[in-house]
């Protein structure tokens, strides 16, 4: 059964955000629309495997059949085309999602920035450990108390320690110290950080992340791709070189809420 706002204790899932840096909510998207998403998803993977094979800092493309790049040793970035089966309502508007939002900030005070995936492929490696920002270079140096961008990330499969489910380290969010920005492989390698574990995921789980949180990708042990999807959101008022493309005509057909959430879409002509 999928989850309903009804079944969730939004005061005790914000104290986990606000305490570890992320929140986890499980039966949130059915298994059969997971399933569709991630068969639509497969072509475009392959066509950046097939494509990029030096590694690169540019995604290059056209995300109706694949705009993405080469990251790290098979590890893939792909931006996700705003078009069915990966443009759905019942994900980027997801009740749990709104309601968490809505209490988080306020409502209507956000939007929908940018849709994206990272995919660790077989015989993948390590990430570095990183933030999914940067401090200082878009956040202060400072430890805000409430992040101005989260992402709300969801895989297709079910993630495991064997296909390369993300490695977390809670409560770093708050960490702004900038001596210590670029030394954390040095530094959390090294020395003893026992809170630091594997988020190991039911498919049709979506957890929301504050951007801040130290984590990274590890490596996939089995023959299929561990794919998995964020859509960002992010205060109405901060600044982020991000957007999501869509025709005008798509973004007119969008419920309400939809448009409230992209209207920093930018237009572009898909005909």
């Amino acid at each position: 059964m999928t989850l309903t706002c009804a079944d969730v204790d939004f005061d005790l899932k914000l104290a986990e955000f606000k305490i570890n840096g992320y929140a986890v909510f499980e039966d949130m998207i059915p298994e059969e629309k997971i399933d569709r998403i991630r068969e639509a998803f497969l072509p475009l993977l392959a066509h950046i495997q097939e494509r990029e094979t030096e590694v690169s800092n540019v995604e290059l493309g056209d995300p109706r059949i694949g705009q993405g790049r080469l990251q790290t040793t098979n590890r893939y970035t792909l931006t996700i085309p705003w078009i069915e089966p990966f443009a759905d309502p019942a994900i980027y508007e997801h009740p749990v999602i709104l309601e968490f939002l809505d209490r988080f900030w306020r409502p209507d005070s956000y939007v929908i920035t940018c849709y994206h995936s990272n995919t660790p492929c077989a015989q993948s490696a390590f990430q570095h450990w990183h933030r999914d920002t940067g401090i200082a270079r878009e956040i202060p140096h400072v430890g805000l108390e409430t992040v101005p961008v989260v992402g709300v990330k969801f895989p297709l499969v079910e993630t495991s320690e064997e296909n390369g489910s993300f490695e977390v380290l809670p409560s770093t969010q708050y960490i702004a110290d900038p001596k210590l920005e670029g030394r954390y492989d040095e530094i959390l390698l090294k020395g003893h950080f026992p809170s630091a574990h594997r988020l190991n995921l039911k498919k049709g789980s979506m957890w929301v992340q504050d951007v801040r949180t130290l984590h990274r990708g590890t490596p996939n042990r089995t023959p299929d791709p561990r794919p998995e999807l964020v859509v960002c959101y992010c205060r109405d008022w901060f600044a982020i070189a991000q957007n999501i493309e869509m025709p005008q005509a798509s973004y007119e057909s969008l419920s309400e809420k939809g448009q409230q959430l992209l209207k920093r879409h930018r237009k572009v002509d898909w005909d």
